[in-house]
This record gives C-alpha cells, structure tokens and sequence, in this order.
C-alpha cells in the first residue's frame, strides 16, 4: 500500500515525465507549439487536434501555457483516491502509535509517553520531539492532536505549493 509520501513521489514523476517529454526551453511550463512540436516529431495523427485536448483539459487559466502548477494539479486530482487512502493510512498510524486510551486524540502527555516507550528516547529529547511535532499540527495549540488536524497536516505534506 502506498503511503502518502510514495503518492507525493508518484504525481512528481508523473509531473516531471510530463515536461521532459514537451517542455522544449525548460521553463517548467508548456507552449502549444511545443505540444504540437512533440507530436508531429512523434508522428501523432493530428497533432494540432491532440494539443487542443490536452490544452482544453490542463490549461485551467485559458493563456495558452500550461504551467507546472496546472501539471500538478491535474496529476492530484488523478491521484486523488490513492492519496486520500495514504492520508487516512498515515493518521491510522499516528492514532496507532501514540493514541493510548483509543480516543482519536493525541495528547502532548501520550506522545511524549510514546516516544519513550516505543522508540527509547530520554524524557526531553522526547518532550523537544512532541513539541516540534505538535508546532507543525496543532493547529488551534490546545496540545490535543485531532483527526482533522492530523489529516491536514498529511495533506499539507502531500500538498506544499498549496
């Protein structure tokens, strides 16, 4: 099963392929002559008629230029189900690892407790560990780590140029 990272590395390549495959200048971004260019070089049927596709289905802003962020976005949403199971795997994971008392919360006193049980660290590496982790998630500093805070934390990580 896939986790969230290997989706992130996933929609990377794809994006990457993708402008390997067209960008001509290496700006990140494509031209419609350089989609058309690709095709007729690969003898592609009508390649003007290709590059209007791919122009109608990736070319959200309507400027003629595909840029890597219409790529990524496009590639998302393609991915969306295999991310939205990473995420949901991700957080069971985290619940798993330091949830103690089977609440769908993770407290700063159970992560802490966690982190010395399970992975042998001392009382304040594994304090300074809980509060990095706790700085990134919790959004509302309640030290209570919820289920939406979690998955927006793991989708922010699958999602940075958002």
């Amino acid at each position: 099963m896939a986790t969230v990272r290997d989706v992130c590395k996933k929609i990377e390549r794809d994006v990457e392929d993708m402008l390997e495959k067209y960008d001509k200048d290496g700006d990140k971004s494509l031209t419609r002559s350089e989609v058309i260019e690709y095709f007729t070089q690969n003898n592609v049927k009508n390649p003007t008629i290709h590059a209007a596709l791919i122009f109608k289905l990736l070319d959200v802003d309507r400027d003629d230029t595909i840029t890597i962020n219409e790529i990524r976005k496009h590639v998302n949403k393609i991915n969306q189900k295999n991310l939205e199971e990473a995420i949901t795997r991700q957080v069971g994971q985290y619940l798993e690892r330091y949830d103690q008392n089977g609440d769908f919360k993770i407290t700063f006193d159970e992560m802490v407790e966690s982190l010395i049980k399970v992975t042998k660290l001392d009382k304040n590496t594994a304090r300074e560990t809980a509060e990095f982790y706790f700085s990134q998630i919790d959004t509302d500093n309640d030290y209570v780590l919820t289920v939406d805070e979690l998955k927006k934390y793991c989708c922010s990580l699958a999602n940075p140029q958002q």
